[in-house]
Parts: C-alpha cells; structure tokens; sequence
C-alpha cells in the first residue's frame, strides 16, 4: 500500500465527500447481495475506509470485521457508521494473520489496484487462509479497458495522487486461481469507471 500518511490526509480533508464512500450502494454490489450468492455470515471488509458497504451489509444481518490502515477513515467510520454487528480496527494488509479469525465472506472493494504488483500473490494467500473452507471473496477492481488512461499498467489516480493499477483478466487469474474458484469475472460500471468483479469461492 502507498504511504498511510498520504491517506489519513485524504480522509481528513475530504472525509465522506470522497468518491468511493458512496451512500448510494453501486447497481452491481446491489445485484449481487441480492442475487443469493452470498447471505448473512461472518464478513471481513477489508480496506473499509468511511464503512459505508458494511454499514449496508450489518443492516441485512451480517456481522463483520471491518479493517483500514488508515486511522483516520475508521475513526469516521466509528463516527458515522456505529453499528452493533460492526467492528473497526486500524490494520495493514500485510499483516492479516494478526485478526486470528477466519470468516464466510471477505470482500475487497477498491483496495486491489493501490497495492504494488509484488504483493498481491501473498494478499491472495493470505486472503484464503483467512477463509473457511467453501468460503467466498468479492473483489471489485480496476479494468483494463477503462480507455482513458490508455492501455498501461499504472497511472497517477486524479483522486489520490497515488499510483493506481489498472488490471488485466488474466492477471486476475492468475492471482487468485490457485487459491480459489470462479464463480463470475465480468466487467461492471462502477464511479464513473469500468471495473472488474470477481466472485469467488476458497478451493
């Protein structure tokens, strides 16, 4: 992940006006909650930032840990999105196996494509390791053919500043293949952008 301090900035000074903290749950998260692939369990949201997602799920009878590296987004996800079935703790990526929990559904919404190439095999691993067996992980991440910036791996994100990766299909199964199985990887309309979703299941 680029530099906490860089984040904490950006919720501090834009806090809920940031674009991916939407009120509004996106069409495909909405299909897809109600598609009955996935159902009330034990979740973990992992890069919850504001906690706007979770706060929607804990309000359908999910129950879910709700992580950020950034202190500031969850102190306004504490601030704004209290729930009982909610936790928020201040965590990194790389360091998951410190939650010593496992969980039914993880689900990462736009935190992918911020996190350099040579760690996302072992976000992949740890991710399932976190699983149940049979247990399933959404994940919702730039596309490779968001056209404006072009074909290329990488650019500067309007919005952060940050780099941010653009991802191909294949590069997504090549990620996730040796620990999961596919149940769906299409292209969706997300935030003004195009967008991979991937629902998958723990091998």
């Amino acid at each position: 992940m680029h530099n906490v301090d860089n984040w904490n900035r950006l919720y501090r000074t834009q806090g809920h006006s940031l674009p991916w903290c939407v009120e509004q749950m996106p069409t495909w998260f909405t299909e897809v909650v109600n598609s009955g692939w996935m159902s009330p369990c034990k979740a973990l949201d992992v890069g919850c930032g504001v906690g706007n997602y979770a706060f929607h799920l804990a309000q359908k009878g999910y129950e879910i840990l709700c992580i950020d590296h950034s202190e500031t987004a969850i102190a306004l996800a504490k601030e704004k999105n209290s729930h009982p079935s909610l936790r928020f703790v201040v965590e990194s990526t790389e360091n998951l196996s410190a939650l010593g929990e496992e969980f039914d559904l993880i689900y990462d919404i736009s935190l992918l494509h911020h996190l350099e190439p040579g760690k996302r095999d072992e976000y992949a691993f740890r991710l399932s390791s976190l699983l149940h067996p049979g247990g399933k992980f959404m994940v919702c991440v730039f596309c490779d053919d968001e056209a404006r910036f072009g074909k290329t791996n990488e650019f500067i994100n309007p919005v952060t500043g940050t780099i941010t990766s653009l991802l191909w299909k294949e590069e997504l199964v090549r990620m996730f293949e040796p620990h999961f199985t596919f149940d769906k990887l299409e292209k969706v309309p997300f935030d003004n952008y195009l967008r991979y979703l991937c629902l998958m299941r723990k091998k």
